[in-house]
């Protein structure tokens, strides 16, 4: 592990559960990204207030082809993930993302170095001869009065079967 860089675990395969989860997906540009993901959670948290139901876990994002990000453009789908397959209503659907075989790692830090991280963890994959799937998986353990910035992130890169 470098210790000049702001990654605070290993780089580990692991095969995750598949996971039922509240999540819109959207195109939103970077600038608008954190307005758009507290929109999204309050959505998430009104319906859940209906149902008696909780989150299991934090809240993530899916970038989908994070191997070719537009900032001005991203196809992202955000997630809060629950414990059971539940009705969703006009502002979020309800969904299972499937099990698969991942690559994580934990990042803390100024979100400007988490590129750095993705390259490292992209190498990782290739030097194992695992190939990228091509979605990324943020999982964000901040409290929702946090910037992205001061916030500890999983990063969750699938890999191809």
């Amino acid at each position: 592990m470098n210790n000049t860089m702001p990654q605070v675990s290993d780089i580990r395969l692991m095969v995750r559960a598949e996971q039922p989860v509240l999540s819109t997906r959207t195109k939103v540009s970077y600038k608008d990204l954190e307005w758009t993901f507290a929109r999204k959670r309050q959505d998430a948290l009104a319906l859940l207030r209906k149902t008696g139901e909780y989150m299991t876990d934090v809240p993530f994002i899916i970038y989908y082809d994070y191997l070719n990000m537009d900032i001005y453009d991203l196809d992202v789908e955000i997630c809060f993930p629950v414990s059971c397959l539940m009705e969703g209503d006009e502002n979020v659907r309800s969904r299972v993302i499937p099990q698969s075989k991942v690559v994580h790692c934990l990042f803390k830090g100024d979100y400007e170095e988490i590129n750095y991280l993705y390259g490292e963890m992209t190498f990782w994959m290739m030097q194992k001869g695992y190939e990228p799937e091509g979605t990324a998986y943020e999982f964000y353990y901040r409290r929702k009065e946090e910037p992205f910035d001061d916030g500890l992130t999983k990063i969750v890169l699938p890999v191809k079967s």
